[in-house]
């Protein structure tokens, strides 16, 4: 194997690791877990991204965030529902106990 092959293979392997998919996957993997361990998940991976793939300027973040969106709205659509669910929750208890 030669040094450009191999610089190949772990620039494809760093890219493979890190691409939207693989964040998504190692989310997913975890899906058991609270929301607040997830969004940590999601965060030190798009952290590391940046440290293997350096973002340079904001739009290259924003591209980041943009590629990573469906992740990300998940855990948001899934953390609104997860506080609407402990709000009616909530009604419910103060609601039960006036009675």
């Amino acid at each position: 194997m030669t040094i450009d092959e191999a610089h190949a293979e772990v620039k494809h392997g760093w890219a493979k690791s890190y691409s939207p998919e693989a964040i998504a996957k190692a989310v997913g993997s975890v899906a058991h877990k609270p929301l607040g361990y997830r969004i940590n998940i999601l965060i030190a991976r798009l952290c590391f991204r940046g440290i293997y793939f350096p973002q340079m300027g904001r739009f290259a973040w924003f591209k980041t965030i943009a590629e990573n969106r469906r992740t990300i709205f998940s855990l948001i659509k899934e953390g609104f529902a997860g506080r609407r669910t402990s709000v009616q929750n909530a009604q419910e208890v103060g609601a039960s106990s006036l009675s």
